[in-house]
């Protein structure tokens, strides 16, 4: 297949691709950066698409295009910095659309990032896809997104919206949580527990394929492990793999200055099933915790 990656230079993006040039698979990437990567049938168009619309009758042709642009959320949230959070996702989805509606030979799947904020603070409740909206910015946001990819639909594209918990890897929101590690010693996001969802980088990108080779599979789905933790356990294990000690929590003042807002977001409750996905069929190679952190940390021992 042919396939477009949107935002494909990214730390997703980037493995996706690499799963897919191993599979045979053509692939586009459009970004502002170009790729980490080299391969003779890896492709890139530089393009800034949260600001216009895909060049070069790219889609024509194409048989799928996956949009993963968007401005990091893993980042200090200021005013300034939610906006361009929101309005980079939001655009980029516009563009892609339009794009489409433009296409004469449209690809036959659509597949868009979205994020399990949209529940909100879940409490105690395990949250599968037929759950409400929650609360909060980042559950507005993947409301007003994922209306977007429904106008896909209505053009006859099968579309899917990839609700992704934290994504556990070199990369992300690890290296944000391990930043005292160098300095011998761990720290909890804070002292009040809360439930944690989270998926291994290989089981993202399985989901991504999965979504793209599943064709009765459309709509929103979770992407996320099915055995949610509680933050003290998570921390727990994290610190028996790295082996640095957890030292009590972040300071409130040295939380709201280093994540600002994203401090209550990523502090919520979030616990969540992908009872969609595993009703398909999906397998998680990396379903435990302890398994997804031994692989990133002490490869030689998977």
């Amino acid at each position: 297949m042919t396939i477009v990656i949107a935002g494909g230079s990214g730390y997703i993006g980037s493995l996706l691709s690499q799963r897919l040039l191993s599979l045979g698979h053509r692939v586009i990437v459009i970004d502002i950066k170009s790729p980490s990567i080299i391969h003779p049938e890896l492709f890139f168009i530089r393009c800034d698409i949260s600001s216009s619309p895909l060049p070069y009758d790219v889609l024509e042709q194409t048989d799928a295009v996956i949009n993963l642009a968007g401005v990091s959320i893993a980042t200090k949230w200021t005013p300034k910095s939610m906006k361009a959070i929101y309005s980079s996702r939001i655009e980029s989805t516009k563009h892609i659309i339009e794009t489409i509606k433009s296409t004469k030979n449209k690809p036959t799947c659509f597949i868009c990032a979205s994020a399990i904020g949209y529940y909100g603070d879940t409490q105690e409740e395990n949250c599968d896809e037929s759950c409400k909206r929650g609360e909060g910015f980042l559950a507005e946001l993947v409301e007003d997104w994922e209306s977007l990819t429904k106008e896909a639909t209505n053009l006859g594209v099968r579309t899917v919206s990839v609700r992704t918990a934290p994504v556990l890897g070199k990369g992300g929101f690890l290296s944000q949580i391990t930043k005292t590690a160098r300095f011998g010693f761990l720290l909890k996001l804070k002292r009040q527990d809360f439930w944690m969802s989270w998926i291994h980088e290989e089981d993202i990108v399985s989901t991504y394929l999965f979504a793209l080779e599943t064709t009765t599979l459309q709509g929103q789905f979770n992407a996320s492990s099915p055995n949610p933790v509680k933050h003290s356990e998570f921390m727990k294990v994290l610190s028996r793999t790295i082996k640095r000690r957890v030292f009590g929590s972040v300071p409130k003042f040295l939380a709201k200055k280093m994540f600002g807002r994203f401090f209550e977001e990523i502090t919520k409750n979030q616990k969540v099933s992908p009872k969609k996905l595993m009703d398909k069929g999906f397998v998680f190679k990396y379903p435990e915790l302890i398994g997804a952190l031994n692989q990133i940390y002490n490869k030689n021992n998977d």
